[in-house]
């Protein structure tokens, strides 16, 4: 159980810094001319996707605190 916990906030953490990579790419294509970006839409994301990263790492630190816990008990 625990283990399918931490890759899950692994996987979540991983696809937020895939979307934080595309979005941080989006903002620095801006001034180019022809460019679709529109920055305050990339801004937005990246800061979702700064938020789905503590998420996901708030996920593992539980994850390690129950497992010490278990540990603690089962000792």
């Amino acid at each position: 159980m625990i283990n399918s916990i931490n890759q899950s906030g692994l996987l979540g953490l991983a696809r937020s810094q895939q979307g934080m990579a595309k979005t941080a790419n989006d903002i620095a294509r801006y001034p180019v001319k022809g460019s679709q970006t529109n920055l305050n839409r990339s801004l937005l994301e990246l800061r979702q996707h700064e938020q789905l990263a503590k998420a996901n790492v708030e996920t593992l630190k539980t994850a390690d605190q129950t497992l010490g816990t278990l540990l603690d008990e089962l000792a």
